[in-house]
C-alpha cells in the first residue's frame, strides 16, 4: 500500500510540474502574441466553426464581443471580395500538399470604413483524410503600414523616374526623354505611313549673352525661349526638349514640311515679341537659328538633316530658319 501511495504522489508531482511547464509556456506564448500584435484564428473546416483572439478583432476595429457569434463567415464578411478568389486558390494549394503553409496578404474592411492590409498565414494541423482538412490554425498580422510605405516608395520612384526625363532648369523633356519619344513616334509613323518633322533650335550668341549678363540672366533667357516654343505648339503630341546647353528640339509627329515651317515662324514671332535685350548680338535682341527637316521613310537621318539646316541658318545671318532640301 505504501508503494502505491508513493507512486501516486510521484505521478501527482510530475503532473504538477507538467502543468507548471505548460502554464509557463502558455504565458510566454501570450506575451509573444501580445507584443507582436498577432491575431489568432482556429478553424474547424468542415463545420465552419472558428475562434479568434481579441487582437484578431482589434485589427479590423472591433472588440471580439462585438463580432460574436463568430465563425468562418465572420472572416468572409470582412474580407475584401476581390481577394477571395486568390485566397481560395492558395488554400486549396495548401490542402493538396503543394505548399507547406497558407500565406496571403489580403485586404479587410475596418469598422471605420477604410481597408486594412493583413498578412494571413495558416497550416492544417488535423486531417479528415488525405487532401481533406479538418482543423486549421493561423495568424493575422496588420501590415497596412508596410503597404502605405510601399505605395509612397513607388510614388517616389515614379516621380524620380519622371524627373530623370525632365530638364531640371526648364522643366521640359531632356535629351533622354526626346530619344525615347523619337523612337516611339518613328514606330508609329512607320505603321501609319505618316511624316515626321523636326526643328533644331539654337540660341544665337548665347555664350556672349552669359558673359555679358551673367548665368542667372542666362537661365532666365532660356526659360523665356522655352515659353516661346511651348506657346507655338498647338497639339499635345508635339514635343519640345532641351537637347543640351542652349539647343532645343521640337518633334512634330504627323506633320509635313509646311506645318513645321508654320511652327518655326510662330516661334520666331513669339520670341520677337519678348524683345530680350542682347547687346552683343547683331540684332540687339535675343534670337534663335532654326533648322527644319521632314521625312516619311528614312527617319535615321532626320536629326542630322535638321542640324545641317540649322547651321545654314547661322551662316545666313541667324535669327531665321532654313529647311533641309535633298
Amino acid at each position: 500500500m505504501d508503494d502505491t501511495i508513493y507512486n501516486l504522489k510521484q505521478k501527482i508531482a510530475e503532473l504538477q510540474e507538467e502543468i507548471e511547464r505548460l502554464t509557463t509556456h502558455q504565458t510566454q506564448l501570450q506575451l509573444v502574441i501580445k507584443s507582436t500584435g498577432v491575431g489568432i484564428w482556429d478553424w474547424n473546416v468542415p463545420t465552419g466553426e472558428t475562434s479568434f483572439n481579441e487582437r484578431w478583432a482589434n485589427i479590423i476595429g472591433y472588440t471580439l464581443k462585438e463580432l460574436e457569434p463568430v465563425s468562418i463567415q465572420t472572416w468572409l464578411d470582412h474580407a475584401h471580395s476581390d481577394d477571395l478568389i486568390e485566397s481560395e486558390r492558395l488554400l486549396k494549394e495548401h490542402w493538396s500538399g503543394k505548399s507547406e503553409y497558407y500565406i496571403f496578404e489580403s485586404r479587410m474592411k475596418h469598422k471605420d470604413g477604410h481597408l486594412v492590409w493583413v498578412l494571413d498565414t495558416g497550416q492544417v494541423i488535423e486531417w479528415e483524410s488525405k487532401g481533406v482538412p479538418k482543423r486549421m490554425i493561423g495568424t493575422h498580422l496588420d501590415v497596412t503600414d508596410k503597404h502605405l510605405m510601399m505605395k509612397q516608395l513607388n510614388a517616389a520612384n515614379s516621380r524620380l523616374k519622371e524627373l530623370s526625363y525632365l530638364d531640371s532648369l526648364l522643366s521640359i523633356p531632356n535629351r533622354r526623354a526626346y530619344k525615347k519619344s523619337f523612337k516611339r513616334e518613328v514606330s508609329r509613323a512607320k505603321r501609319e505611313g505618316q511624316p515626321i518633322s523636326l526643328i533644331m533650335i539654337d540660341v544665337d550668341y548665347f555664350k556672349l549673352y552669359n558673359d555679358s549678363y551673367g548665368h542667372i540672366e542666362g537661365d532666365n533667357a532660356l526659360k523665356k525661349v522655352t515659353k516661346s516654343i511651348q506657346s507655338s505648339l498647338n497639339r499635345p503630341t508635339d514635343i519640345v526638349a532641351r537637347y543640351g546647353g542652349e539647343e532645343f528640339i521640337v518633334l512634330l509627329p504627323a506633320t509635313p514640311i509646311d506645318g513645321a515651317i508654320t511652327v518655326a515662324q510662330r516661334i520666331q514671332k513669339s520670341l520677337d515679341r519678348k524683345k530680350i535685350e542682347h547687346s552683343q548680338s547683331d540684332h540687339a535682341v535675343l534670337t534663335v537659328s532654326m533648322g527644319i527637316s521632314c521625312c516619311n521613310s528614312d527617319f535615321s537621318a532626320l536629326l542630322e538633316r535638321a542640324d545641317k539646316a540649322m547651321y545654314l541658318a547661322k551662316k545666313g545671318g541667324r535669327n531665321c530658319y532654313e529647311v533641309y532640301r535633298n
